[in-house]
């Protein structure tokens, strides 16, 4: 019996062992254990915050698609056409990767407090490069994206570079106008996604993308 307990007790411990190794070459895909592991305190009002932001810009894109024009102080005077082209540009330079080495696109590059409060809501997939992506296919769109957590985390960027009123968290400066958290999010870009993104920008209405932007490559 004893020989018996001893041989289930090896198998139980070799499966143990196979399945700790199998969760660590796996932990980037694994969701942060929130506030054990990334050590912020609480702040509860940062989940409502990006909630809040999401709920937004959802439901103006979705007024855009049946026609009606965004609100003009929150996101610009634009047709309801030119408000989702320009989300379009907007959340593919988010998603894409022009690193020359596997990175977090800028949507998926959360601060601690972001991948914190923002469980269920943003989320990111893995560190990818361009050549990953399917034969041809040079960018990613939002339209490619199934998992609906890294949706999140674009439409969260975009709000940020958009939106007239954004508050951002603690750990993630929200600057008093877009122009400014425009700077700091391409200012931590690769040049061939800021040069991307200013060829994209010469397609936007010139009133808007003089009031509401700055040039992309004055930072190249």
């Amino acid at each position: 019996m004893s020989v018996a307990f001893e041989k289930l007790s090896t198998v139980k411990r070799y499966l143990w062992y196979l399945w700790q190794v199998s969760v660590n070459s796996h932990t980037e895909f694994l969701a942060a254990n929130r506030y054990r592991d990334l050590k912020v305190p609480p702040q509860p009002a940062v989940r409502s915050l990006i909630l809040g932001s999401l709920m937004e810009i959802e439901q103006t894109t979705a007024a855009a698609i049946a026609g009606k024009a965004p609100n003009a102080f929150q996101w610009g005077t634009l047709t309801p056409a030119a408000f989702l082209a320009i989300l379009k540009d907007v959340t593919t330079w988010a998603l894409s990767h022009f690193e020359p080495v596997r990175s977090w696109s800028v949507a998926e590059d959360f601060t601690a407090a972001e991948e914190q409060e923002g469980y269920g809501l943003i989320g990111r997939g893995h560190r990818m490069l361009a050549s990953d992506y399917r034969a041809g296919q040079m960018t990613r769109r939002l339209q490619d994206i199934g998992n609906p957590k890294v949706r999140g985390a674009a439409l969260w960027t975009a709000h940020a570079l958009l939106a007239t009123c954004h508050t951002a968290s603690s750990d993630r400066s929200s600057e008093n106008t877009p122009q400014d958290r425009q700077a700091a999010f391409l200012q931590r870009s690769a040049p061939a996604s800021r040069q991307w993104l200013a060829q994209r920008q010469a397609n936007w209405p010139s009133e808007y993308r003089c009031s509401r932007w700055i040039h992309a490559c004055e930072l190249a």
